[in-house]
């Protein structure tokens, strides 16, 4: 473990400690409630944080979902703080050691449930009442509200600082904060109040919501297990593809890895690195419809041949375009065989170019240059970053260019200006342009020497 990670843990538990001594010290000055309620919430809890759903942030960026927050909340709203949060934490702590998890994160969990339930109870508790709440008048939404901020809050900064920490990457909590996030966020406090209204108002008729409870989590189960099983099945066919030639094997798979580090060296997004990896593993896929015996010709090919072997990135985008979970992608797939200089497949310009294909024809190009096909042998890498930094500008995207030899390279990757207009994902393609023989000698996936074997190599593989 890291020494910021050690310190993230440190100062967390050292805060959940206080959080415990202060829950206590509450609890005992409060009512305490039935044995029926909070040992109810207790188990609730726990049998939630048992049935959590783990997260994929490498592959989906999918964070841990379960509904232990529900009965988090739902102990605020019924129970004096204190209670709430020793509650809280106790449920997470039994949840955690029964999925036999390590000490330190047994304990990292449990006070951050604590602190985050003490500090939403005591919220809430300082803008209404149990009464109120009961007769659940206007005035208490607000109040709801504001709970329901101050526990994401409080759980959206332990997450971000303990993931940054052990990444050792800068503090985003944007990384945590996305449309599907702030989601399940909602939800769980939506349900939370529906329990909390069943338990004090309408026991009789608890066995509904928790069995509600139980729909949401098993359809949430299967909506991870489809998009994880969608995005196996794009992978094993993007490797059937690129199996059709043996020259090409695993070669969407490293242009997906060179991308994606690019991505994360210029320090964007966690989402778009996640993006850029899965572009690059998916935009040959329209080669499904291009002939082995175009794949593995050796000499140049003809116009017939290239308008179909020009018309892949458009059949990669066609077969990913009714996929919500490939969407994104398209500009990227559709356009990684364009130029700077707008003599690309569709002479698209340079500045309607996504970043995304940008540098997915960097590293198409790289993989291409340094690798074995039937028509050349691999080059030394430094002979194809040179041919890359040739091409800046005009061929490749003159920033990301930069940064990508110096990351290939090990040096230190330059500041990068990335003023850009993203293109359009419903822009119509451009006509192909007419230079064949420029195409010939820029395709990534045909690298073909010029009529006289002695010059240097082409600009771009």
């Amino acid at each position: 473990m890291n020494r910021p990670a050690k310190i993230v843990i440190t100062v967390t538990l050292t805060l959940g400690a206080a959080a415990v001594v202060l829950a206590s010290t509450l609890a005992v000055g409060s009512d305490t409630p039935a044995v029926q309620l909070w040992l109810g919430l207790l188990i609730g809890g726990a049998i939630m944080e048992i049935a959590t759903l783990e997260g994929n942030d490498d592959e989906e960026m999918e964070h841990p979902f379960s509904l232990a927050a529900s009965f988090h909340l739902a102990s605020a709203l019924l129970l004096p703080p204190g209670w709430a949060a020793l509650i809280a934490g106790a449920s997470t702590m039994i949840g955690e050691t029964a999925r036999r998890r390590a000490p330190v994160r047994i304990g990292f969990n449990g006070a951050v449930a604590t602190i985050a339930t003490l500090a939403a109870a005591s919220v809430f508790s300082g803008m209404t009442t149990t009464e109120a709440f009961r007769r659940f008048e206007w005035e208490v939404y607000p109040s709801i509200l504001a709970m329901w901020v101050t526990y994401v809050v409080v759980s959206i900064v332990a997450v971000v600082s303990i993931s940054a920490a052990i990444a050792q990457k800068r503090w985003n909590p944007w990384t945590v904060i996305q449309g599907p996030e702030l989601v399940s966020y909602v939800m769980e406090g939506c349900l939370a109040v529906v329990l909390a209204i069943l338990i004090s108002e309408a026991p009789r008729v608890l066995l509904f919501g928790v069995l509600l409870l139980v729909a949401v989590f098993l359809a949430m189960k299967r909506h991870r297990a489809l998009r994880h099983e969608t995005r196996e099945t794009l992978k094993a066919l993007a490797a059937a593809v690129d199996a059709r030639d043996p020259y090409t094997a695993q070669h969407s798979e490293r242009v997906g890895d060179l991308a994606s580090r690019l991505a994360e060296a210029v320090q964007m997004s966690e989402r778009t690195v996640i993006d850029t990896r899965w572009a690059g593993r998916l935009h040959d896929l329209g080669k499904i419809v291009v002939d082995n015996s175009i794949l593995h010709k050796p000499g140049a090919l003809d116009d017939d041949e290239w308008e179909l072997m020009r018309s892949h990135p458009l059949v990669s985008a066609d077969l990913l375009s009714s996929l919500s979970l490939t969407r994104s992608l398209l500009p990227a797939i559709r356009q990684h065989h364009e130029r700077q200089d707008g003599k690309g497949y569709f002479n698209v310009p340079g500045e309607e170019i996504s970043l995304g294909a940008s540098m997915l024809t960097l590293a198409d190009s790289f993989d291409a240059m340094t690798t074995d096909r039937p028509y050349r042998k691999a080059m030394p890498v430094e002979d194809a970053l040179a041919i890359i930094e040739s091409g800046l500008g005009t061929h490749f995207h003159a920033e990301l260019g930069k940064a990508f030899i110096a990351m290939i390279r090990g040096h230190e990757i330059p500041e990068v200006d990335l003023g850009w207009k993203p293109a359009r994902p419903a822009d119509p393609p451009r006509p192909p342009g007419d230079g064949r023989s420029a195409d010939e000698v820029t395709d990534p996936d045909r690298l073909v020497p010029a009529e006289d074997p002695a010059p240097a190599p082409p600009l771009v593989p």
